[in-house]
């Protein structure tokens, strides 16, 4: 007979909201409480009788439970989370907690076990790790992009319009320590003081939010002048208003347009000398002409990105704050997606834009281009099977290095595996070859040849591929400045490069570098 004790806790197991259920020796059910029907979905008489391992143990999951049924025989308790099956077949995550009932000669008498539902609890923290990781994310990623910015930037309180921040780079430009920056109005800096000398601009900007001011000379702690692009634009950062200025040094720019407008000058009167020359001279100022052409073009072409790339930040920043905000089953959510990947997209052009205007300085190295084709080919390699693209690679050994800028080669393969893939919608084959040649000179060299089965290339089109804004891709898929920064990149290296193509038939790059010879090194 039960005691009034006994009785109280058998009430009390039996309303307990959690599944408690009690083992025999053996292992199969003697208990099982209303919580533990409405947890797994079996009834009391269905439950009673039977081995967890035939109810509501995975199968796959067996051989380490019965090792936990074991240990908790062995040490007479034991806790952990598992995952368990209901009726229906689903499976859901839950906290054990099992404690051995022994009788007055010590012996085993039955198993208690209480195991509550988590599922619900563990889906919530992995939600918000997820939420932490991404925060996190975005966080290192702005952080990365102010460190490594080519211009300076500043951030300012927009209430008190103290700096809060500087990057290296106006650091390294300017001078002065970080410290020397922090904490202090803009106008009280050295080198503004006689330019943004009023708080009336300062209120203009945080009434406007954008403020632009050009050919702005800043002088350095040194004493050196810099001719400098201003651009400040004013954002909520969680709940606070911040003000980003945006210093881009101008002063090789500014020398460049009047050595241009003087060459220009010069161009213009060479064509109208030219012009009464023979044929014999009307190539040549063809050529002149391009050359004046590319060089306008070039500086629109800078211009236009710089113009570009600051509002461009600007969305991108936003859309990431409205996607960090934002749910996943927001309704608003794919709309600011599509914003974010169309302003990737207008990234890539400017970047291509600046790329082709600008001529950067060398940083010239010893390259192994074997195992630097092979770096470039990594890179994109999921891009080319996503388009059923097979890559074969036949490279001679032994090749010599090449002297050449690791950078610069980096982005002319990946512009040509890019093409190559891009011509084979429907999959094909891409082929690498390198292998030892020579130059026109006799100098030695390495050839790179990029092959593919592709659409290839009409006869009429071919001498256009080197002209700036030409392509033959659809309208929106390229920006005809591939090749020709990939031609001028293998001139610059002192190369040679050509293509071969066929309509239906493929298309094949062939690219030689001056190679280092024995002798050389």
């Amino acid at each position: 007979m039960l005691t009034e004790n006994s009785e109280l806790a058998v009430e009390l197991l039996d309303n307990s909201p959690d599944a408690m259920l009690a083992l025999s020796p053996e292992g199969t059910v003697v208990y099982w409480n209303r919580g533990a029907e409405s947890t797994f979905g079996f009834s009391s008489s269905e439950a009673i009788g039977r081995e967890l391992t035939d109810l509501i143990i995975p199968s796959e999951r067996s051989e380490e439970e019965e090792k936990f049924f074991a240990e908790t025989l062995q040490l007479g308790h034991s806790t952990f989370e598992s995952q368990r099956r209901k009726k229906d077949g689903s499976l859901i995550d839950v906290e054990i907690s099992t404690r051995v009932i022994l009788d007055d000669q010590g012996r085993v008498k039955f198993i208690l076990s209480s195991k509550r539902d988590i599922t619900d609890e563990k889906n919530r923290q992995a939600a918000r790790n997820l939420a932490e990781e991404a925060h996190k994310s975005s966080e290192l990623r702005y952080r990365r992009l102010f460190e490594s910015a080519k211009d300076g930037i500043l951030i300012l309180d927009a209430d008190s319009g103290h700096i809060v921040d500087v990057n290296p780079y106006l650091i390294e430009m300017l001078g002065f320590s970080k410290e020397e920056f922090a904490g202090k109005e803009l106008w009280e800096i050295g080198v503004f003081k006689d330019i943004v000398a009023s708080k009336v601009a300062f209120t203009e900007l945080r009434e406007r939010g954008y403020i632009r001011y050009e050919n702005l000379p800043l002088r350095s702690r040194e004493g050196i002048v810099r001719q400098v692009e201003f651009v400040s634009n004013s954002y909520l950062v969680g709940d606070s208003r911040v003000i980003q200025c945006n210093i881009r040094d101008i002063t090789e720019r500014k020398l460049a347009e009047e050595e241009l407008r003087q060459t220009n000058q010069h161009l213009a009167g060479a064509l109208d000398e030219l012009q009464t020359k023979t044929r014999e001279l009307a190539s040549t100022t063809q050529q002149l002409w391009q050359a004046a052409k590319l060089a306008t073009m070039g500086e629109l072409a800078a211009s236009i990105a710089h113009e570009l790339n600051n509002p461009l930040a600007t969305l991108a920043l936003h859309a990431e704050a409205l996607l960090d905000r934002m749910s996943a089953d927001d309704p608003n959510r794919r709309a600011v997606l599509v914003i974010e990947q169309e302003v990737e997209r207008m990234a890539v052009l400017v970047s291509n834009l600046l790329l082709f205007s600008r001529r950067s300085h060398p940083q010239t190295s010893t390259v192994d281009m074997v195992e630097e084709l092979g770096n470039s080919l990594e890179f994109i390699l999921y891009h080319i099977r996503s388009h059923k693209v097979n890559v074969v690679t036949n490279f001679e050994d032994g090749l010599p290095n090449v002297p050449a800028d690791r950078q610069q080669l980096r982005q002319l393969f990946l512009n040509l595996l890019t093409n190559s893939t891009d011509a084979m919608p429907e999959g094909g084959t891409l082929t690498l070859v390198a292998k030892k040649a020579t130059l026109a000179s006799g100098a030695a060299a390495v050839m790179i040849e990029v092959t593919d089965t592709g659409i290839g290339i009409k006869s009429e089109d071919l001498p256009k591929l080197w002209e700036p804004f030409f392509t033959t891709k659809p309208e929106g898929k390229g920006t005809g400045l591939g090749l020709p920064i990939c031609r001028r990149t293998v001139e610059d290296h002192g190369g040679t490069i050509d293509i071969e193509s066929q309509p239906g038939e493929g298309t094949t790059v062939r690219i030689k570098f001056p190679a280092i010879e024995s002798g050389d090194i």
